[in-house]
C-alpha cells in the first residue's frame, strides 16, 4: 500500500496497525485511513477494514487447532472459506491455489535480517513492518499472557519476549511504537536478542512457524 501524498506532495508516513484477536482489537484505528490494517486471528470476527491478512501456521497444525468448535473461534472449514473470501493480500507460508490472494511471506529475507527470534504471528508482522521501513507500528488485540494471568487455560507468555524485543528494535530505528491502554507489553530501551525454538522456523512440514 502506498501512502497518500501530503499537501506538500510527499508520501505520508506509513503507519501499520497490527491487529490480533484480543479484546483491544476494538480500539484499533479502523476509521483512520492513515493506518494500514495488518490483521490475523481465527476468531469469529471480521475487521471493518483490512489491508493485509496473515495466516502463518502450517496447515497441518491449523487443521488440528481448529478441528473442533470452540467458543468464539471458527472451525477449519469456516476459517478456510473466510481466507478464500478476502480481497486483500493473504500472507501465508506459501501460496495456495485455493486462496486466490495468497502471498508467500518473505521468511528467508526476514530471518537474514532479524535472526531466529520469532515465537508468534505478531512477531513476524512486526519484523516485516520494520523491514518495509514504516514510520509507526501499533499493536491492538495483542497482549500475550500466561494461563495464570488470563481467562482460559492457554498460555501465551512465551510469545512476549520476542514481541518486546522487536518493538525495542523498532523504537531504536526511530519507528514510533503505539500500544493501547491496559496492555502489559513493554518496549525496552535496550532490546536483547531472543532466540526462538528452531523447530518453529523453517519448512512447513516440520515447523508450525507461529504458535
Amino acid at each position: 500500500m502506498n501512502p497518500a501524498p501530503t499537501a506538500t506532495g510527499q508520501p505520508a508516513p506509513r503507519k501499520v496497525a497490527i491487529v490480533g484477536g484480543g479484546p483491544t482489537r476494538a480500539l484499533a484505528p479502523f476509521d483512520d485511513p492513515n493506518w494500514e490494517i495488518w490483521a490475523f486471528s481465527s476468531r469469529r470476527w471480521r475487521p471493518p477494514r483490512i489491508t493485509r491478512w496473515f495466516e502463518l501456521h502450517a496447515l497441518t497444525d491449523l487443521r488440528q487447532q481448529l478441528a473442533s468448535r470452540k467458543p468464539g473461534r471458527r472451525t477449519f472449514p469456516e476459517y478456510w472459506r473466510f481466507l478464500r473470501s478476502l480481497t486483500c493480500p493473504v500472507y501465508m507460508q506459501r501460496r495456495h491455489r485455493a486462496i486466490p490472494n495468497s502471498v508467500r511471506y518473505p521468511l528467508a529475507a526476514v530471518l537474514k535480517r532479524f535472526g531466529k527470534c520469532f515465537t508468534s504471528t505478531a512477531s513476524y508482522l512486526i519484523a516485516l513492518a520494520i523491514a518495509e521501513g514504516v514510520h509507526a507500528i501499533g499493536l491492538w488485540g495483542v497482549n500475550p499472557k500466561g494461563s495464570d494471568e488470563a481467562s482460559g487455560d492457554e498460555d501465551y507468555s512465551r510469545q512476549r519476549a520476542a514481541i518486546e524485543y522487536l518493538l525495542g528494535v523498532a523504537r531504536q530505528r526511530g519507528i514510533e511504537v503505539v500500544l493501547p491502554p491496559g496492555v502489559s507489553l513493554r518496549v525496552p530501551n535496550r532490546p536483547r536478542f531472543v532466540r526462538s525454538e528452531e523447530r518453529r522456523v523453517g519448512k512447513e512440514r516440520r515447523s508450525r512457524w507461529s504458535p
